[in-house]
This record gives structure tokens, sequence and C-alpha cells, in this order.
């Protein structure tokens, strides 16, 4: 098995035989133990895998997984505890560079973040992240870090946009989803000026609303990659809060009411028209 890509170059990964546990959990279930400083995780047919200090990561796969599903858990789930562990911002969403700053799309599993993020970036604009995205405030203003290479895209998805799925890598043998690759902005940091929210509804065009007071707090609170992680990792509240705080008061935020069945080109077109207009 060939070595996994990880996205932080400064994290120690290591495949092992037995990964170390954590001996005083905060939070555990069947899945996941963790507190301030560790994370273990358990996948049935994948692996174990664990993570403690920010910057040491263990895996030991299962006989017969394959590199890519190991590569699939350590570039979300155990990404997303290393960023936590650092008290670095992890938002569920993908971004791009639109006229010179960051523009970040997040929303629920299927909204169309990937899509839209995909559109965009093969009509002229600079791909950042995807689905994880690190956030960080320097002298009270938000910036994302650059720590992605890939999106991960459904096969319906790479029809509606030209691409030949059968030229890429698939993510696991049971999904019909694939890596789509993007020249790398390594250790790269992008002004974050927008987050566009999108939600599904059932009417037939898109509809754009601002988020405002309180309700932009609430909103990014929603957006924390792996929340659930916060059990265990209790500091991490106080910090995630002046964190979101700062957004709030340094960014715009939108909601996006988009169709279910909207093609991909017009949802990108009029987000585009939108976000010019701003």
């Amino acid at each position: 098995m060939m070595k996994p890509r990880f996205p932080l170059s400064d994290v120690i990964v290591r495949k092992v035989k037995t990964n170390r546990k954590v001996e005083k959990p905060e939070y555990a279930d069947n899945l996941w133990q963790m507190n301030q400083t560790e994370f273990a995780m358990q996948i049935e047919g994948v692996g174990s895998f664990y993570a403690c200090n920010g910057k040491e990561v263990e895996y030991s796969p299962e006989p017969g997984a394959a590199n890519r599903t190991v590569e699939l858990y350590l570039n979300g789930s155990v990404y997303g505890a290393i960023l936590h562990q650092r008290q670095i911002l992890p938002l569920h969403g993908s971004s791009f560079i639109h006229s010179g700053n960051a523009v970040l799309i997040c929303g629920e599993s299927g909204a169309g973040k990937s899509a839209i993020v995909a559109d965009f970036c093969l009509n002229g604009n600079e791909f950042l992240t995807d689905d994880v995205t690190p956030v960080i405030i320097e002298e009270n203003k938000p910036y994302i870090l650059t720590l992605s290479d890939r999106l991960k895209l459904w096969g319906n998805t790479l029809e509606q946009l030209g691409i030949d799925k059968n030229q890429l890598n698939r993510i696991d043998d049971e999904t019909d989803k694939y890596y789509y690759r993007f020249k790398k902005s390594a250790g790269k940091k992008v002004l974050l000026k927008m987050i566009l929210i999108l939600e599904i509804h059932d009417k037939s065009g898109l509809e754009f609303k601002e988020v405002t007071g309180a309700e932009k707090f609430l909103k990014l609170r929603n957006e924390i990659y792996r929340p659930e992680y916060l059990q265990g990792m209790k500091e991490n509240e106080k910090v995630f809060f002046r964190q979101i705080s700062a957004l709030s008061n340094n960014l715009n935020i939108f909601n996006v009411m988009r169709p279910g069945n909207i093609e991909i080109s017009r949802m990108r077109s009029e987000i585009e028209n939108y976000i010019n207009q701003r």
C-alpha cells in the first residue's frame, strides 16, 4: 500500500500494527473517542485511526482495505480532528478565489457545494478547498488556508461539467464519486470575503437572502466541521466562539435557496452575477 496523502505537511503520519488509544476520553462512542489532545476512530472494513496534539497521526488498515478508502478518512474526519486540536476553525464547505478574495460555499451534504466550486474553477476562478476549510483570524480579519488540491464530485456532476469520469480516480468501490484535481496553492492564505450557504427548496429559481444580526453567529456555528468533536474538546467552545464572532463581524453571509433540479451552469452563473453586484 502506498503512503496515503494528508493535507498538512507538518503532521507525522505513520502506518502501525496497533494504534494508540485515548486513555481518558471526555467523549466516547462506538465510532469516536476523544479528549482535548487525543482522537481515535474505528471504521469497520477500513481500519482504525489515532491523532494527537495536532501533529501526529497513526492508522492501522484492516486486511484488504483500499488505500484510497483509508485516505478518504484521513483527509476527512482525522484531518478535521487535527484542526480541532490546533484550535483552527474548520468549516464544512468548499471555497475558491473570485476577484482576489475567497468565497466559501457551505450547506448540508448534497446541497451542491463541490459542484458549484468546480464550475467556478473551470470558468476562470482559482480553487482553494473542498469539504473541510480551515479559517484563521489575523488582525481581526478571516483568512482561508489553502490546503486542498482536489474536489470530490459525483458522476452525474462530472457529466454536467463535461468531464469524463473514466479518466479519474474513484474515491471508493461503492460510491459513484471521483477526485478531480486542481493546481494546488500550497501554503497560501486568502482573505475570506463572503460565505454562501446553499439550501435546497421547491421553487423554480434561486433566491438570495442576506443573513444579519445574531443569526450570522448561529449559521456559522452550524457550519463547524464535525461539531460533535466539541463534546470531547470542550476548550474549543470558547475559542471557536471568539473566532466565529470575529467572522460574523467581518464578512457577508447569504442564504442561497436553490431548486433541487437546477443545472450547475445556471446556478453558477446566477451566483456569480449576485456576487459581482455585492
